[in-house]
C-alpha cells in the first residue's frame, strides 16, 4: 500500500493524506485509455451505447414491420413508409420512457451515491435530458415525414375523397393528435434553447409544462387503429392498439410521485430569518426550516407565492450542515430575483423604488430539496481544486465551512480531504466582500495548511483605485482589495501553471476539480483536467465536475 502526501510551500513532504492501493505499471496505450476514462470515457460510452441501442431497435422494428405477413395490404399501398414511420414511433416511445426519469431529482440524488454512480454519470442528468429531447426531435421528424408520404400514397392508390392526404393529416384522429403533439413539443424545445431560457426564464418555465399536452396527446395518438392487419388474418385487427402507455407508465408514475413529494415537502414550516444585501446586487437569504437536512455542495429550489405561485428557482447552498439555518446568495439579474429582493427590503437605486414603502414583514417562501450535485463529491478526494467565477463561488462557501468545522471538531467525522486549492475569479472587486469574513477566518485558522486561497480580478481598475491599492496594500499582512493575507492576482488564471503545480505536489493522487460558473471558463478547466491527467502508476488524475441543474 502507498501513502500519499502533498508538498508544502517549502517543497517538503508534509501530512499523510490517505492510503491508496498501489497502481500497476501500464503500457502507453493503457495509460491513454485510462486518461480518457477519467473525464470523457463514461459520458461518451454512455451516449454511444444509447445511440447504438436506438439504431438497433429501429432496425429491428423496421424488419418486423416489413416482414409481418398480416400487413401485406398496407405494405402494398404505402410501401417502406410503414416500417419507417412505425419504427420511428417505437423510438419516440423508448426515449419518452426515459425522459421523465432524468428530471426525478429525488431519485437521482439517491442513486448518484450508490454503486450505480460509478458507471452512470448521474450528475449529467440535465445534459442527458437535453440529449434525449433532441433524439425525440429527430425521430419525430422521421415519423412525420414518413406518415406524410404514407398519406399521399393512400390518396394516390385508393383514390377515395374522404381519405385525402390533407384530411388524414389534419382531421383524422392520428393526424389531429399528431399535429397537437408536434406543436406542443416544438414550443417546449424552442423555449428551452439556452439563449431563450436564460433571457426569458419565465416563458421557458411555463411553456415546458406543455409536457402535459405532449404526453396526453401521445397517449391518444396510437388509439385510432390507423394501421390495420389484413382482413381475416388475426383476431386483433389493430395489432395491439395504443402502446405508448406501456412505455410511459413507469416513468410517469415516478414523476407524479416526485411532484407530489416536492409539493408536500415545500409546504413544511419555513420562514426567512435574515436578509443581507451585499455589493454588486447580491442578496443573502437565511432561512429556518427544521425539516431540511443538508450536506455541503447541495442545492435547493425556492418559490415565493407572492411573486409567482408556480415558479421554482434553483440556488446552491452557502450554509454548512452544522449551522442552524439554510442560506443562499442570490445574484439579482432577472425579473423574479429583482422582485424577490425588493420584496425582502433590498434597494438598488432603481427608478421604481422612489415611492416603494419599506416592507413591514418578510415574504412567505417554500423550499424544495436539498438535492445532490457534483460539488457534494469533494470529500471523496484527497485534494481538491475549487474554482468559482463570480457568484459561482456559492457552493464552495458551504464546502469550506464544512471542512473547517470538521477539522476543528475531530469527533464530527473523518475527513479524507486534506488539501484544498481555492480559486475565486471576479470581474468586480466589490464582489470579494460577499464571503470576506469567511475567507479571513479560514485563512487565520488554516489548520495544517489545508487551504490555499487565490483570488483573481479580471476587470481593469481606475487610476485612483490603483493609487489607493499602492498606498494601502500591506504585502503578506492584508491585501488592499480583499483584506486577506493572500495577494489578489490581476488578469485570468494560468491553468497550465496551476495544474502543473498541483500535479507536482500530489503525485499518485486523485484530485477533484470542481467548478461553478460560465461555460467558457468551464471548457478551459475541462481541457486542463484532460491535459494534465496522468493515469500512470505514480501519476495524478484530475476528475472534473461542474454544477449542472
Amino acid at each position: 500500500m502507498n501513502s500519499v502526501y502533498y508538498r508544502n510551500n517549502a517543497g517538503q513532504l508534509s501530512v499523510d493524506i490517505g492510503v491508496l492501493p498501489p497502481r500497476t505499471k501500464k503500457s502507453k496505450l493503457r495509460v491513454r485509455f485510462d486518461n480518457w476514462m477519467v473525464n470523457e470515457g463514461p459520458r461518451t460510452i454512455f451516449v454511444c451505447l444509447w445511440t447504438l441501442i436506438q439504431a438497433a431497435y429501429f432496425a429491428y422494428s423496421y424488419n418486423v414491420l416489413w416482414t409481418t405477413p398480416n400487413l401485406s395490404f398496407f405494405r402494398s399501398v404505402i410501401g417502406h413508409g410503414l416500417p419507417v414511420a412505425r419504427g420511428a414511433a417505437n423510438l419516440i416511445n423508448l426515449n419518452c420512457a426515459i425522459l421523465l426519469f432524468t428530471v426525478c431529482r429525488n431519485l437521482i440524488s439517491r442513486v448518484r451515491t450508490s454503486f450505480l454512480g460509478k458507471f452512470i454519470p448521474f450528475d449529467k442528468n440535465i445534459t442527458f435530458h437535453i440529449h434525449i429531447a433532441w433524439c425525440i426531435v429527430f425521430w419525430a421528424y422521421v415519423h412525420c415525414v414518413g406518415h406524410y408520404f404514407n398519406y399521399m400514397n393512400v390518396e394516390k392508390v385508393l383514390g377515395v375523397v374522404d381519405m385525402s392526404a390533407m384530411k388524414l393529416s389534419w382531421i383524422s384522429g392520428p393526424g389531429l393528435t399528431g399535429q397537437v403533439v408536434t406543436l406542443a413539443f416544438f414550443l417546449m424545445v424552442t423555449s428551452a434553447l439556452e439563449g431563450v431560457r436564460r433571457k426569458y426564464f419565465e416563458q421557458f418555465w411555463f411553456t415546458h409544462h406543455l409536457f402535459i399536452v405532449f404526453f396526453g396527446g401521445l397517449l391518444m395518438h396510437g388509439s385510432f387503429c390507423f394501421i390495420k392487419a389484413d382482413a381475416g388474418t388475426t383476431d386483433d385487427p389493430c395489432r395491439g392498439g395504443a402502446t405508448f402507455w406501456k412505455w410511459w407508465v413507469l416513468s410517469g408514475f415516478a414523476y407524479l410521485l416526485e411532484r407530489i413529494l416536492r409539493e408536500v415537502r415545500g409546504r413544511r414550516k419555513t420562514y426567512i430569518s435574515k436578509v443581507v444585501q451585499h455589493p454588486s446586487k447580491v442578496v443573502e437569504i437565511q432561512v429556518k426550516k427544521p425539516s431540511c437536512k443538508t450536506r455541503a455542495g447541495q442545492y435547493i429550489f425556492i418559490s415565493c407565492p407572492e411573486i409567482s405561485n408556480f415558479e421554482w428557482h434553483p440556488f446552491t447552498l452557502t450554509s454548512s450542515p452544522y449551522e442552524d439555518f439554510v442560506s443562499i446568495h442570490i445574484r439579482v439579474v432577472g425579473d423574479w430575483t429583482t422582485k424577490f429582493a425588493k420584496r425582502c427590503g433590498c434597494r438598488f437605486g432603481d427608478a421604481d423604488e422612489a415611492n416603494m414603502p419599506a416592507p413591514t414583514s418578510l415574504p412567505l417562501i417554500m423550499i424544495d430539496g436539498p438535492y445532490g450535485s457534483a460539488s457534494e463529491d469533494v470529500f471523496d478526494y484527497e485534494a481538491a481544486i475549487l474554482v468559482g467565477a463570480g457568484i459561482g463561488v456559492t457552493p464552495f462557501a458551504s464546502i469550506l465551512k464544512t471542512v473547517w468545522y470538521r477539522l476543528n471538531n475531530p469527533g464530527s467525522g473523518a475527513v479524507r480531504l486534506k488539501k484544498v486549492y481555492f480559486y475565486w475569479v471576479c470581474r468586480d472587486k466589490d464582489a470579494f466582500e460577499w464571503f470576506q469574513d469567511l475567507l479571513m477566518t479560514l485563512e487565520e485558522e488554516n489548520i495544517d495548511g489545508f487551504l490555499e486561497i487565490h483570488t483573481y480580478l479580471t476587470q481593469g481598475l481606475k487610476i485612483d483605485e490603483v493609487k489607493n491599492i499602492i498606498v494601502n496594500d500591506e504585502e503578506g499582512v492584508a491585501d488592499a482589495i480583499t483584506g486577506l493575507k493572500a495577494p489578489t492576482h490581476f488578469g485570468r488564471p494560468n491553468w497550465d501553471q496551476i495544474f502543473k503545480y498541483v500535479r507536482m505536489n500530489h503525485p499518485g493522487t486523485d484530485v477533484g476539480v470542481l467548478f461553478c460558473g460560465p461555460k467558457v471558463l468551464s471548457g478551459a478547466l475541462h481541457k486542463a483536467c484532460n491535459k494534465w491527467t496522468e493515469a500512470t502508476e505514480n501519476g495524478t488524475r484530475f476528475f472534473y465536475g461542474k454544477e449542472n441543474f
